[in-house]
């Protein structure tokens, strides 16, 4: 089935994306307002040479007096790019600590952790569409539609 929905994505892409030039360390950052609860999502992406890829997730929920700062995810893969389409596979997600804390019950972090972990668990294949590549930035639409900007870290 994969290998069916990855042709399908090269026969419709017709620009090229060199791999060479995604390597590299590479940034976003979101913020959503929902109900009260303000949610900051920091994504750190290295994508090697060699083909490995570390993503590094900071996850940060504040809520009245009560917060998470910066919930570290640690997420290693593959990646490979052709075609104008980036495709990546997940092999470890690792969940190490929060920053910091406060009246937040430690069921409630868990249950976070587990949230954002779901994202990498249930769906190990990304795809992602290159919209645009510079120096200056990388744009990814992955295959909901969504669409990220990354921009380069020093």
């Amino acid at each position: 089935m994969f290998k069916i929905l990855l042709i399908l994505l090269l026969a419709l892409q017709y620009t090229l994306a060199d791999s060479g030039s995604l390597t590299g360390k590479w940034y976003t950052a979101t913020r959503s307002l929902n109900q009260g609860t303000e949610i900051i999502e920091k994504e750190y992406l290295t994508l090697q040479p060699n083909g490995h890829l570390d993503l590094i997730l900071l996850v940060s929920v504040k809520k009245g007096n009560a917060y998470i700062k910066d919930l570290r995810m640690e997420v290693t893969g593959k990646w490979q790019a052709q075609y104008g389409v980036l495709v990546y596979q997940i092999n470890d997600i690792n969940i190490p600590r929060a920053k910091a804390v406060y009246l937040i019950s430690q069921k409630s972090l868990e249950d976070l952790a587990q949230t954002f972990k779901q994202r990498y668990v249930n769906h190990t294949m990304h795809i992602n569409k290159i919209e645009s590549l510079d120096e200056k930035h990388l744009v990814l639409i992955n295959s909901r539609g969504n669409k990220t900007s990354y921009y380069p870290t020093k």
